[in-house]
């Protein structure tokens, strides 16, 4: 009897054994094959219900799911690198041709007057340049995580104030009229300085570029956030797709004839925001254009 029970035993232990070793020579190959597979679904699995092998293939799909997760971190960043140089060299192409063209008619002209005038469109090329060149290098920073951030307690209230007050003469030229609230709020923000100053820059530049002649500001509570709504009607030949406006490259004319817009500021705006825990939104409302600047409410 016991030699039965024996070879039973053994029976047993080479069907295990061969049934073990099948399951790994296709764990193996299911192996070697995920990198030709990822991000089409190459988790693991087996048909032999053995815990240790069950184990181990939990903890390979963990590394397969990560590994999935960074190849699709790499090509958003491979096709956010071809969008930026395709972006880049367009934008760059523009205020540099323009600056080319001006030097030639510099040479071309002895008119005291017209050469003044020329190196006044030259020095706003150079100018957009730079504000150009800033955007870009603030936001490769911001995506690779080495833009620092300073938190403190601040007037939200009183950095819009100042900064639209610092564009005036250019909201004078173009007949903008900005309307703040009889009551500005006293309540503080949690945010980084720096940036919250970048991000009220860009909007006021967003609404000199397309606001026809109004500007509202509003503030309100929401929950754990101060909302700034800033909110400008819309030159009559505006076409606006709301969806895209933070989208990066984006400019409100879809042949890209807009030469003084790089489509960089609101997509700018709203990463730097993110940074600082707080959220911006955009929407349409007849022919009003509102941006509205969620971040943390100070509890000091």
């Amino acid at each position: 009897m016991w030699g039965w029970i024996f070879v039973f035993l053994a029976v047993a232990l080479l069907l295990y054994l061969f049934f073990l070793k099948r399951e790994l020579r296709k764990l193996k190959l299911a192996i070697r094959t995920v990198p030709e597979r990822a991000g089409f679904g190459s988790r693991l699995s087996l048909d032999f219900r053995e815990k240790a092998l069950l184990e181990l293939v939990d903890e390979l799909n963990v590394m397969i799911d990560s590994f999935e997760e960074k190849n699709r971190k790499a090509k958003q960043m491979e096709e956010n690198v071809k969008l930026s140089i395709a972006g880049l060299s367009h934008d760059l192409r523009t205020p540099l041709t323009s600056i080319n063209g001006y030097v030639q008619l510099l040479h071309g002209t002895s008119d005291d007057a017209k050469r003044e005038h020329y190196l006044a469109i030259m020095e706003q090329s150079v100018q957009r340049l730079i504000e150009m060149t800033e955007q870009f290098y603030d936001i490769a920073r911001i995506e690779t995580n080495q833009k620092e951030i300073v938190l403190s307690s601040l007037s939200i209230a009183t950095i819009v104030e100042e900064i639209f007050l610092s564009f005036y003469e250019q909201l004078e030229e173009e007949k903008i009229v900005v309307q703040f609230p009889d009551l500005q709020t006293d309540r503080k923000i949690i945010a980084d300085q720096l940036m919250l100053t970048r991000v009220i820059q860009n909007i006021v530049q967003n609404i000199l570029r397309y606001a026809n002649s109004k500007v509202f500001i509003h503030y309100r509570i929401e929950h754990n956030f101060l909302v700034l709504l800033v909110k400008n009607d819309m030159k009559r030949d505006s076409k606006v797709a709301i969806e895209k406006v933070f989208t990066r490259f984006y400019t409100e004319v879809s042949s890209r004839t807009n030469t003084e817009a790089s489509g960089l500021g609101l997509y700018l705006s709203k990463k730097l925001i993110e940074k600082m825990n707080g959220k911006m939104d955009a929407e349409l409302q007849d022919n009003w254009f509102i941006l509205k600047v969620y971040l943390p409410v100070s509890r000091r």
